[in-house]
This record gives C-alpha cells, sequence and structure tokens, in this order.
C-alpha cells in the first residue's frame, strides 16, 4: 500500500495546510517543465497523486481508515479484523464434519421423497388426464365474450377473447372468436380430470383447438420437465443431497405448472 504521508515528506498528524504547502513546493521542483529527469517526472505524477487523496477530506479519511486496517492486520496476520466481513459458509472438509452433514441432510430427506412422489402423482394425473377420453358438452351455449390484450406491443397489438359457456371455459384468437358470439351453439371437448378444453366446435363449422394449446400443447414443456427432475430425486441411488436439490427445483416448478394450468381451465 502506498504510503501518501511519506511521499510528501509528512506524517499522518500532519494538517490541511501542511499538507498544501508540502505538495506546493514538491510540485515546483519536480514539475516537467523543470527538469528533464524521467525519474523526477515520475515522482511528480506519485505526488500529485497523494495530494489528490490527503488533500480532500473524505478521501484522507477513507484512507487513514485503509491504513489501519492494514496495520492491524500486520500486528495480528491470523486473527480476524473487526472490519473483515463474516465467512460464507464452506462445505465440510474434515471426516467429522462430513458425517454432521449427512445427519442433517438426512433429516429433510423423508419431507424430499414426499414432495418428488406427490409431484409424480401430479404428473400422472396429468398423463391420465391426457390420456383417457374427452368429456364431450354438446349442448353448450355461449354466455359471455370477453376482450383480453395477449400482446402489448403498440406496432403489433394482438387481443384475444375469454369465452365462457354453460360449463367450460377456454379462449379464442380474434379471427377464431368471429364463429362465436353470446347465445350461439356450440360442442365442446375438455379432458375429464383436469377440465383443460382441447376441441371446440361452434355450429356449422370445423373443429378446431382454443389458442395457445395450454398445457397439453404448446406450453407441455413445464410439466415434462416437472416430471424428470422429481423423477430424478426418487432413483435409488440418488444422494441425499441431489434429492434435496430436486425436491426444491420440483416445487418451484409445480408453482409454474400449476398456474399454466389454470390458465389453460
Amino acid at each position: 500500500m502506498k504510503d501518501y504521508y511519506q511521499m510528501l515528506g509528512l506524517t499522518e498528524h500532519a494538517t490541511a495546510r501542511e499538507i498544501k504547502q508540502a505538495h506546493h513546493q514538491l510540485a515546483l521542483r519536480l514539475h516537467p517543465d523543470r527538469t528533464p529527469d524521467p525519474a523526477e517526472q515520475a515522482l511528480f505524477l506519485e505526488v500529485q497523486e497523494a495530494y489528490e487523496v490527503l488533500g480532500d477530506q473524505h478521501n484522507r479519511l477513507a484512507y487513514d481508515l485503509l491504513r489501519q486496517r492494514v496495520r492491524e492486520r500486520a500486528a495480528a496476520p491470523r486473527g480476524p479484523s473487526p472490519y473483515d466481513p463474516p465467512p460464507a459458509p464452506m462445505r465440510p472438509r474434515g471426516p467429522g464434519q462430513r458425517a454432521l452433514w449427512a445427519a442433517q441432510l438426512r433429516r429433510y430427506v423423508p419431507w424430499s421423497k414426499r414432495i418428488n412422489w406427490l409431484i409424480l402423482l401430479f404428473c400422472c394425473s396429468l398423463a391420465l388426464d391426457w390420456l383417457l377420453p374427452l368429456q364431450e358438452y354438446a349442448q353448450e351455449y355461449v354466455t359471455s365474450k370477453e376482450v383480453v390484450f395477449v400482446s402489448v406491443s403498440r406496432s403489433n397489438p394482438k387481443i384475444a377473447y375469454d369465452i365462457n359457456t354453460t360449463n367450460t371455459r377456454f379462449r379464442l384468437r380474434d379471427e377464431q372468436s368471429t364463429s362465436l358470439r353470446v347465445g350461439w351453439p356450440l360442442v365442446v371437448w375438455r379432458t375429464p380430470l383436469w377440465r383443460i378444453v382441447r376441441r371446440i366446435k361452434p355450429w356449422g363449422r370445423e373443429i378446431f383447438a382454443p389458442y395457445g394449446g395450454g398445457i397439453y400443447s404448446s406450453l407441455a414443456f413445464w410439466p415434462l420437465l416437472l416430471l424428470i427432475v422429481a423423477s430424478i430425486g426418487l432413483l435409488p441411488r440418488t444422494s441425499d443431497e441431489m434429492r434435496l436439490n430436486t425436491a426444491v427445483v420440483a416445487a418451484m416448478l409445480f408453482i409454474i405448472v400449476v398456474f399454466v394450468l389454470v390458465k389453460s381451465g
């Protein structure tokens, strides 16, 4: 660490006036216009640097605190300084520490297994819901039609419509919504367990899918990823740490999937 007081020929108790006078005298003697010596020109730059720190009250205070910290470290190199931040938690290295770490992990393994099993059953219910025959609602009527924005871009704004029928609810694109009006009849097919609308047939029109397709088409990546993470946590040779990590990740993915499921329904 540079000693700016020594560069100016002063002690750390020097006053602001003494610092200014010492800098003025050295600057006059070492200025590049007065001496062609490269060594003295380099020393002039160091004197300027020292004065920028010591000549400012706030910079000098910060510099003095830093000097004090360096002194404390030099006096007690093995002891922690009160200015040091608290040490970050480290993985156990010794045999005893590793055993303690493993014991703490084992406390959460049963809960991790329960979470992964519940999420796995949830994924199985989605798969079963997708495989089972769709429920047909042949006597549906449009009860309401609400405009929703699916894009906030000014250059290319897009809207859609939330359609409510007697027993179902789904969303249609703007161009699809022209085939449905309040009071019109239609046929709706939805899944038996989670009641996700998969197909729609307005009176006199062809069958088509609702907007986006929901969790069983364009957003199927999320439940598939959830299934993979939960399955890894239940493998026989999975470590306790991996079981805990997969349970945490699966819980976060579960929130996303439930949100998508609600929006699809």
